[in-house]
């Protein structure tokens, strides 16, 4: 008892409330599952902006739950997340691309970004050039969360986004039927916004975060924290009619502008904490003709918190993916080597 693990913790911060999801280090069984809710904005657009008083809060927190230098991973705001594939030369060798990328970044490379975070996946090798998939995030918004959580006495080992995260419960839950020709998006459909991203091979090739401002005072939320529609059911059928209007636009562009027209959404799995999610469910089927799932864990783990508990098995699931890719390149490497 002397020696015991700290519990493992694992946070999201949202523009009102800050979810958290508690691990036993030994058993890797769920301890908790909570939120905080707040009545004023604590983030805005992704960033912090009341910074004391989400200091003062987690402060309490720690300080209750006897939490002090316990390992956090959070998930990052997916405001800011870019995916796209850049061209690389066929001469760097694997283990030299990282810094090609970090030396180029923000000039041959483009980056919306002062400072950019990168992880990459290597795709395709040819005779000219080798192509690679980026996906980018702004330092400085890591950095933001990465020092609240350090003044709060916690310790911050990794971070992640939570479409990554989920597609990982779809793949450990066995859900999905694997496939050259399956492209899989996971829809997280919450009230105020949507976040969309489209796996292809394991690998993230398209992603969409957008905001739905005009709907939030149209929302109220108990002190239970559940979501209640304050207007009529006709304004309330319109805006979901909207946001499929959006994302059949968002469907048409990956077919033709990502996949070139050479693929298209083939399944849809649906999570989010939008409190009638089966209505959505039906709608989507009835316009897109779609295999639609709702994304769901065989564990007494609610909806909203899936995408920590995502987070949660990536250090023992995570290499699952980077395996797939890596013996992807190695053939293509091999078939260029015969080539030559």
């Amino acid at each position: 008892m002397l020696f015991q693990k700290k519990p493992l913790l694992y946070f999201e911060f949202l523009e009102r409330r800050i979810r958290y999801l508690v691990m036993d280090a030994q058993s890797r069984t769920v301890l908790e599952q909570n939120e905080i809710l707040f009545d004023t904005e604590i983030l805005h657009e992704g960033r912090v902006i009341n910074p004391s008083l989400l200091e003062n809060r987690l402060n309490a927190l720690v300080t209750e739950k006897k939490w002090k230098n316990a390992q956090v991973s959070i998930l990052l705001p997916d405001d800011f997340v870019i995916v796209r594939e850049e061209k690389i030369p066929a001469q760097l060798a694997p283990s030299e691309i990282k810094a090609y990328v970090a030396l180029h970044m923000g000039q041959l490379i483009r980056s919306p970004f002062k400072e950019t975070r990168f992880h990459f996946e290597l795709l395709e090798v040819g005779d000219m050039e080798q192509t690679i998939l980026l996906m980018l995030y702004p330092q400085e918004v890591i950095f933001q969360y990465e020092s609240l959580l350090q003044k709060v006495t916690l310790n911050p080992v990794s971070a992640d986004i939570s479409s990554l995260c989920l597609y990982r419960t779809i793949v450990q839950k066995n859900d999905l039927q694997q496939s050259p020709d399956k492209h899989v998006m996971v829809l997280q459909w919450s009230p105020v916004d949507h976040t969309i991203m489209v796996f292809h091979q394991n690998l993230p090739k398209f992603s969409r975060h957008s905001r739905l401002a005009r709907l939030v005072d149209l929302w109220d939320v108990t002190k239970e924290g559940e979501w209640i529609w304050k207007d009529d059911q006709d304004s309330f059928e319109e805006a979901i009619t909207d946001a499929l209007d959006v994302l059949e636009r968002l469907l048409e562009f990956y077919r033709y502008s990502v996949m070139n027209g050479h693929g298209g959404v083939t399944d849809i799995f649906l999570t989010g904490d939008f409190p009638y999610l089966e209505k959505v469910k039906e709608q989507l089927s009835q316009r897109f003709f779609l295999p639609i799932h709702i994304l769901q864990t065989s564990e007494e783990i609610s909806s909203k918190f899936l995408p920590l508990y995502g987070l949660a098995s990536k250090e023992k699931h995570a290499a699952a993916p980077q395996k797939a890719a890596q013996k992807k390149v190695k053939r293509a490497r091999k078939q260029v080597q015969e080539e030559n």
